[in-house]
């Protein structure tokens, strides 16, 4: 696979999420399955390694690092001096869950024939070694204002997540011991069978009674009941970037709900809102605002004073302008994100209609129209019209 990009392999941008690289090898994994390629199987095994070596290296932040600074060299010490192997391959959870979710069971083309082919048994790989599932991944949904984006800022926020208990440290025993899950007998799953005529349905599953992990604690911790976790309102800070957009998604790793008995905690997820503004529309990195100017200003022209997210800026009115006209101030709008392009405020002047005249503006306004009048006499209705 030398000269070949991880990234190449399996189809994603270099900013791709954890979640885009999984669904990208899910995709993948589908489609070079042997069972899938009856017409040269042998060629979709190494298609399946490949992809699987370039799995191994961009689902781990650490391998994935190393990679993005120094290309495969970074990544060379954590394989053998024969290139990847499946006995590096660290994901098998995640080849089970994929056939499991593809194939339904065991047989030809299932979950037993992809780790007797490429892990040398699924069994002896399973039994023994205890399965650790990453806590679940939380989401919540924060408001942030338009000037927090003008910029870019720092938010504090309190969420509510199951951190590890302090008394068994989660572990989940009050003594720390633990035995063997009498119901999976330390495999993690359970079996179902289901008879159909002559044909039969096997089902495996995630024990209930361990979720997976092939054990079970001896004695539970009084004060979780034996989960491991507690939960408990906690506070950090997050990171809004310049331009974001509404419903944009931040990660911050780790802090999701923390795993049983040890393992590593999900990710937490921020989808950000944007408040309306009392002053501006936003319309991507343009911020679009309506000004009522006087009826004299637009007649006469004039400077105005125009507000923006951080002061106030002067706009030059044009003798003649008309309600609806728009101007712009360039370089006042928000950033666009992964973009050096910031956005520009667009005003649209409305003119307003004086109300509640006193008597003396009533006629200096008649005085006016007279005027008006005079100078237009000679020109006919349909040219009066057209505003000639």
């Amino acid at each position: 696979m030398a000269g070949k990009d991880y990234y190449d392999i399996l189809g994603v941008d270099k900013d791709a999420s954890e979640d885009e690289i999984k669904k990208a090898y899910r995709k993948k994994a589908k489609k070079y399955h042997p069972d899938k390629n009856p017409d040269n199987p042998d060629e979709a095994r190494e298609k399946f390694k490949e992809i699987s070596e370039a799995y191994e290296v961009l689902a781990d932040d650490k391998k994935r690092k190393r990679y993005d600074q120094y290309g495969k060299a970074g990544v060379e010490k954590d394989f053998g001096s024969g290139g990847f192997q499946w006995s590096d391959f660290s994901h098998r959870d995640d080849v089970e869950d994929i056939f499991s979710e593809f194939f339904g069971g065991r047989g030809r083309g299932g979950i037993e024939d992809i780790f007797s082919s490429f892990f040398g048994g699924r069994s002896s790989s399973r039994r023994g070694r205890r399965k650790k599932r990453r806590g679940k991944d939380l989401q919540i949904t924060f408001e942030v204002d338009l000037e927090d984006i003008k910029e870019g800022t720092e938010k504090t926020i309190k969420i509510n997540r199951n951190g590890r208990c302090d008394e068994c440290g989660g572990g989940g025993s009050k003594s720390g011991g633990t035995k063997t899950c009498p119901k999976c007998e330390g495999r993690g799953e359970v079996k179902n069978v289901q008879r159909r005529g002559i044909q039969q349905l096997i089902q495996v599953q995630t024990c209930p009674k361990c979720q997976g992990s092939g054990e079970i604690v001896e004695d539970p911790c009084p004060k979780c009941n034996g989960s491991g976790l507690m939960e408990r309102e906690e506070t950090m800070t997050i990171k809004v970037p310049p331009g974001a957009e509404n419903g944009s998604r931040l990660r911050v790793r780790g802090k999701g709900d923390a795993g049983k008995r040890g393992a590593p905690a999900g990710d937490l997820y921020v989808q950000l809102r944007i408040k309306p503004h009392e002053i501006f529309e936003r319309r991507g990195s343009d911020l679009y605002m309506k000004l009522p100017i006087k009826m004299t200003t637009a007649a006469l022209g004039d400077k105005v004073e125009v507000p923006t997210l951080e002061d106030m800026e002067t706009l030059k009115i044009p003798p003649g302008t008309q309600s609806g006209e728009t101007f712009r101030l360039s370089d006042e709008g928000l950033p666009k994100m992964n973009s050096n392009r910031i956005g520009d405020i667009i005003v649209e002047v409305k003119v307003k209609t004086p109300k509640n005249l006193t008597k003396k503006q009533k006629e200096l306004l008649r005085e006016f129209s007279r005027i008006e009048g005079d100078a237009k006499e000679k020109k006919s209705f349909f040219d009066k019209i057209r505003g000639n």
